[in-house]
């Protein structure tokens, strides 16, 4: 199997991308949700795990 490494690159850069679009979204999300609703659900995934 043959390596590309411009490939892997572009897909790192890709990645690391579409972790800081997640983080974004999701902090926008926490600002407008009520502490009660995500404390809840931050909670119940502690305690699954």
């Amino acid at each position: 199997m043959k390596l590309d490494l411009k490939e892997l690159e572009e897909d790192r850069k890709r990645n690391f991308e579409e972790r800081l679009k997640f983080i974004d979204l999701y902090v926008e999300w926490l600002k407008k949700t009520p502490n009660e609703v995500w404390s809840k659900q931050q909670k119940e995934l502690i305690d699954g795990a």
